[in-house]
Order: structure tokens, then C-alpha cells, then sequence
């Protein structure tokens, strides 16, 4: 095997994700600046796949633009990954093209985000149920095991150096954790406000996060960008709420029950069940100022929500 082989295996296993994030060795590596045509197709179906799940349209926010290198390199560092000092150079060879200002570089974003958000989900689902992943109560303070950034010279982690390479993902899922430790997520914000200009890109942004997931640093990420947007992107924030109403209001009634009662008085906060609660922040600050019922009458459900954010004051320390 090879390591086109390699990113081949990769490319198709990302879209239709089951089971292990494939692995392989990365022997001549130097065939990945000329990636034969069935590969090439792979990465193009990998964007079909991941633009039709996103509900982003074909083309992909009308981008009729080329998939670059970018995600057939990725795809290689992933598989690649036992081999890290090569699979952190392959992550970090192609930097995405900026998505402000750019509207040719979406398809080659969608192509990232498929094969980013598919391998960086799977391996921190294998970190959770090995009982491995470490939860943060909010981006800005981290636990004092895991500092502000990693040491000086130490290698970062290859899901972070994905992430850092898919502007996109950095979005719907989470920036890097250096970024959100240091709470340098501009980047991600204008990639954000750049997609809100594309056609199809608030609906996807609503759909993209509005649901649950089992990871304090993804929510208190999702609470924080709303926040942000709140006062001049109101209509997307009431948008993922009533999605996140309308769609998983199932999974985030229990949810919601399970965190209240995790956060008992004179009991050590559970970091997730924090964030849980603190993803409904931003709409509890909307609030505050008009109605819901006014802005979005089909918003039901919500109460129990906001009542606990209120309860602990969530909407003043978490909503930003």
C-alpha cells in the first residue's frame, strides 16, 4: 500500500462513515501531488455526498469551483496517522483558501468538511467511549491539566491540525482547541459570516447547530458563536433554536432534565451538563428584550431551558 491507496480508503470510508477511521501506511507519499483519477472522483463524490447532507445544494452554495489537493492530503494524514510526525505535515501542507471574499473556494470546503467532520467525530467517539476525552466547562477556562495551548515544541494533536485545515468544520463543530483556550476564533467567525452570504448558508448553519452532542467544548463553542451573533444575525440564532425545537426537541428535553439534575447544590459542576445548558444562553438574552412569541411563534418548548440558565445565571457568565 501507498499512500494514495491510503487516502483512497479514507475518502471512501468518509462517505459513508462505519466502523474505524481506516488506517494505512504512508509510503510514497510524493504520488499524492498527482492523485489519479478514481481518487480525485472519490473526493468529488465524498463533496456530493456531504453537500447533500448538509442541505447545501448541487453545486454545493452554487460553487461550481474545482476540489483541491487539500482534502486528498487530509484524507492521507488521517489514515496515516500511526505515522505522526508525516501525518502532521501532510495536515498542515495545503491551508484552505480563505471564505471571505471567495465564493469559488465552497466546494473545496464541502469536500474538507467530509472528510474532517467524519474522521474527527469518530475518533473522539473512540476517545469517549475509551473514557479518554476530558471536557471542558467553557472555552475560556480549561482544566489546569490541559493549560492554555500546548507546550512550546510539543506536537499538536491530529484532530486539531484537521480542524485547523477545514474552515468549515471549525464552524459547525469546533475551532482548534488552542483557538478556543485562547479565544482566537475570529477565523471562524468570518467563516461563518461569509457563509451566511451563500445561498442555502443560513439553513445549513441552523441545521448544523442546533443539535445535542455528548462534548462540552463542541456546545460551549455553539453557545458562544450565537452569542456573538446575537444582536446583528438575530434571525439565524431563533433559526438553530427552532430547529433544535422542531428537529431534536426529543433528545434535548432529556438532556436538559439529565443536566439539572447533575448541577445539585454543593455538588462539583459537571462540565457538560454546564454547557448543556449553556448552548440556551443566547436565546435567554434575546429574551430578555422581546417576546419569543413575537420573533418566532412556531418557537415552543423552551421554557424549562431558559429557567435553568436563569437559575444559574448562565445567561450572564455564559452567554458571551
Amino acid at each position: 500500500m501507498t499512500a494514495i491507496v491510503t487516502a483512497a480508503e479514507v475518502l471512501a470510508w468518509a462517505a459513508e462513515p462505519a466502523g474505524p477511521v481506516p488506517i494505512g501506511p504512508l509510503w510514497e507519499v510524493s504520488g499524492l501531488a498527482r492523485p489519479p483519477g478514481n481518487v480525485r472522483d472519490a473526493a468529488g463524490q465524498l463533496a456530493r455526498r456531504t453537500a447533500a447532507r448538509l442541505g447545501a445544494g448541487a453545486p454545493p452554495f452554487g460553487s461550481r469551483s474545482q476540489i483541491g489537493l487539500g482534502p486528498i492530503f487530509l484524507a492521507a494524514a488521517a489514515g496515516g496517522r500511526r505515522q505522526e510526525n508525516p501525518a502532521a505535515l501532510l495536515a498542515q501542507a495545503i491551508p484552505p483558501a480563505p471564505a471571505r471574499g471567495n465564493p469559488a473556494v465552497w466546494y473545496d470546503l464541502i469536500a474538507r468538511h467530509g472528510l474532517v467532520s467524519a474522521v474527527v467525530t469518530a475518533l473522539d467517539g473512540a476517545d469517549l467511549a475509551a473514557g479518554t476525552v476530558t471536557v471542558a466547562p467553557t472555552a475560556a477556562a480549561p482544566p489546569p491539566s490541559r493549560g492554555n495551548g500546548n507546550p512550546k515544541g510539543a506536537p499538536e494533536p491530529l484532530p486539531e491540525l484537521l480542524l485547523a485545515a477545514s474552515p468549515l468544520t471549525t464552524v459547525l463543530y469546533r475551532p482548534p482547541l488552542r483557538a478556543l483556550r485562547s479565544g482566537t476564533t475570529r477565523q471562524a467567525t468570518t467563516t461563518t459570516l461569509a457563509l451566511l452570504r451563500q445561498p442555502r448558508g443560513q439553513s445549513v448553519l441552523a441545521a448544523g447547530l442546533a443539535g445535542w452532542i455528548p462534548l462540552a467544548d463542541v456546545l460551549s463553542w455553539r453557545a458562544s458563536l450565537l452569542a456573538q451573533l446575537r444582536n446583528d444575525h438575530q434571525d439565524l440564532l431563533l433559526d438553530v433554536y427552532l430547529t433544535a425545537r422542531t428537529r431534536f426537541g426529543t433528545e434535548w428535553d432529556q438532556r436538559i432534565n439529565w443536566a439539572a439534575r447533575q448541577l445539585r447544590p454543593h455538588s462539583p459542576p459537571d462540565p457538560l451538563a454546564l454547557a448543556t445548558l449553556r448552548f440556551w444562553a443566547p436565546l435567554a438574552a434575546v429574551e430578555r428584550g422581546t417576546p419569543l412569541s413575537r420573533l418566532r411563534p412556531l418557537l415552543s418548548g423552551q421554557d424549562r431551558a431558559l429557567a435553568l440558565v436563569r437559575r444559574h445565571h448562565l445567561d450572564q457568565a455564559g452567554a458571551a
